[in-house]
């Protein structure tokens, strides 16, 4: 029987894929939610739910989402485990390997945080709702290539000692 925990955070990653088509940040199969798994006081023995690569918006359900471990390693017998993992799934797993505070992380592909991310500059805080979100202004991240850990290395990099909770990656969204 699964852990109430990764049942529950399975739930909740399913459901906020559902709010990324909702809102209009992601296109196709792109973008992706991930979510963090307490299970005990020791945070490298967290895990964490992503979604299946390539599994359109409309078919992902809570039993589809995919268990990892802190390396990204799919866990073995879980629901879902029979299915290739995000491609992001390194990046989802470098910044919970190092942000043990972090326990979720959203990658989107808003056509405007695309267009942004194009220019190179950060989002400068303009309004106090954006204060009260992100702390600030949203900082960029360097340009990282997709399928590997570099992208979550640049959102490390970028947020260690920035008040915002958001990134921007160069040329990326």
């Amino acid at each position: 029987m699964e852990h109430e925990e990764v049942a529950r955070v399975r739930a909740e990653v399913a459901s906020l894929h559902g709010e990324l088509v909702r809102y209009g940040l992601v296109v196709w199969t792109g973008g992706n939610v991930s979510g963090r798994v307490r299970l005990g006081g020791d945070p490298r023995a967290d895990l964490f739910v992503i979604k299946p690569s390539g599994v359109s918006y409309e078919e992902l359900a809570p039993e589809n989402m995919i268990v990892c471990d802190l390396d990204g390693t799919v866990v073995p017998g879980t629901p879902g485990s029979d299915r290739s993992p995000s491609s992001d799934t390194a990046a989802h797993a470098y910044v919970y390997r190092n942000m043990p505070e972090v326990g979720g992380v959203v990658h989107t592909h808003s056509p405007y945080a695309v267009a942004w991310a194009a220019r190179g500059e950060e989002i400068p805080c303009v309004v106090t709702a954006m204060a009260d979100e992100f702390g600030g202004p949203v900082p960029v991240g360097p340009f990282a290539i997709i399928g590997d850990d570099s992208i979550g290395r640049g959102i490390v990099d970028t947020l260690r000692g920035h008040r915002s909770r958001a990134v921007l990656m160069q040329n990326h969204g």
